[in-house]
Order: structure tokens, then sequence, then C-alpha cells
């Protein structure tokens, strides 16, 4: 064989085992590598789940940017981006307990606990009886807390109207109807990954 038709012939391979990899179907013993990350057939193209991977890293590099630009508006306030989260909850609905920021923010009641505790000591939060729970206290912001949210404001509305400012009134609602489905899929996929049957496997080592 020639030198010319050898590196064509290398070309040819190398071009070939590229487009494998690319769509998934690089095998190892017939297995396919890497392992389908959804059997979804809405999520499949030509049994592929490249497009599929390529959304899940869109939405998580859209949280990460989401949240930095968060944590900007906490830093404005001079809170971090929990409690910036915290005192949105609390500012949009006038008052709440511990229990329903948790459930709001999806974090644990003794987690919003230490973190309201420093907000009430900075003079952002203050406690007030729960006429209607004599078990719980209520949670508002004060005249400072307020404050902080009206100074914030301006920033935020103009962060949020550029990361939306493309969607038409109709992809708005789809994407709130999307959003409040991923969410409830969310967390029936977490308390699966969290029962016994799957804590109980661990990766092969190969030992």
């Amino acid at each position: 064989m020639t030198k010319g038709r050898r590196r064509r012939t290398v070309g040819r391979l190398a071009s070939t085992r590229t487009v494998a990899l690319r769509r998934g179907k690089d095998r190892e013993g017939g297995v396919q590598f890497p392992p389908l990350s959804t059997s979804l057939e809405a999520f499949l193209v030509d049994g592929s789940d490249r497009r599929f991977r390529e959304l899940i890293y869109k939405v998580l590099s859209t949280s990460s940017l989401m949240l930095r630009a968060r944590d900007q508006f906490a830093a404005h306030m001079g809170v971090s981006g929990p409690q910036y989260s915290m005192m949105m909850v609390i500012g949009e609905s006038g008052a709440a307990t511990i229990g329903q920021i948790a459930e709001q923010l999806h974090v644990s009641s003794p987690f919003v606990t230490v973190e309201i505790g420093k907000l009430i000591r900075h003079d952002i939060v203050e406690r007030r009886p729960n006429e209607v729970d004599r078990r719980s206290n209520l949670l508002a912001l004060t005249e400072h807390g307020k404050d902080l949210i009206r100074d914030v404001g301006p920033l935020r509305r103009m962060t949020n109207d550029i990361i939306f400012g493309s969607l038409s009134s109709e992809q708005a609602a789809a994407l709130h109807d999307i959003m409040d489905r991923l969410l409830a899929d969310s967390e029936r996929a977490l308390y699966e990954i969290n029962s016994p049957l799957w804590r109980k496997r661990k990766a092969r080592t190969g030992e």
C-alpha cells in the first residue's frame, strides 16, 4: 500500500471513529458507550440521546448563570444568595413561616432557620406571633429589609428583562407549564434516587 493510500485509509478510519463517538455509538463488546442517558422516545433522535444531553447541559448552564445573577443581587444588598431568596419569598407573601419558605425554595427547615436567624440579627427580618398557629412564628421584613428590596429592584428588573426578553407571551406561558412539570417530576426523581433500592448500589470499581 502506498503512503498516500495509507494516509487516506487512516483518515477515513479516523473520520468514521469521530462520527461514531459523536453519535454515542462507540461500542465495546457490542455495548453502547456511553450508555443512553434516557430511554424516552421524545428525546431520542435515530436512537441517539446526543440532543437530550445537549439540552441537559443548557438547562444546567442556564441555572448556573441565573444563580450567579441572583448572587449579584444579593451582594448588592449585602446578603447571601439563599438569604436573598428567603427575603423575596417573605416580601412577596407579606409574611411567611419557616416551613413555608423551606417548601417554596425546596430546602430544609433547619437551613432556613439558620439563615433567617442571621437576617433577624441584621434587622432585615422580624418575627411576629402567628395568630393562626401558635406553634410557629410569622416572619416579615423590617423597614430596612423592604428598603433593600426596593433598592435592588431596578437591577433585578433589568436582568430579568434581558434573560426572558426574547420570549413571546405564548412561549412565556408554555415555559411556566414546562417548569411546573419539570419541578414536580424532579422531586419524584430525587425521591427515587434516595430510595433504599438505589442508595445501596455503588459504582463498580473493578476490584
